[in-house]
């Protein structure tokens, strides 16, 4: 399974490669990006199995990087720190799983054994 990481915290990417290759030995991290402008570009190339993206962004929110890639063929994870309405609102009706931060190993793995490959 491919996998891209945006997140614009180098802290974000980090501790999601780490977890993400601790629970699935079959996945293969192909690209992260900091910047959500140079993933808007370089994602559908490669064409990924899963994208994780972080909601807060510069430039280009988590949602509006979705809008953007949501007619590719994959699946998304959103990860945000606001557990609020306001999160699970505009995820409604979309292809879109959400993980709240801080989350664990457990918490990704639920997430991910939960999403159809």
């Amino acid at each position: 399974m491919r996998v891209v990481i945006v997140d614009d915290e180098w802290f974000g990417l980090d501790i999601t490669y780490r977890l993400l290759t601790q629970i699935r030995l079959d996945l293969e991290v192909v690209a992260f990006f900091q910047d959500p402008r140079e993933a808007l570009v370089k994602i559908p190339a490669l064409n990924p199995d899963l994208i994780i993206l972080d909601i807060e962004m510069p430039f280009i929110n988590g949602f509006e990087l979705y809008d953007k890639l949501k007619d590719m063929k994959t699946h998304f994870l959103m990860v945000t720190a606001h557990g609020d309405s306001y999160v699970r609102d505009r995820t409604l009706n979309k292809k879109v799983k959400i993980m709240t931060k801080p989350f664990c190993k457990a918490d990704m793995s639920l997430l991910l054994n939960a999403m159809d490959f």
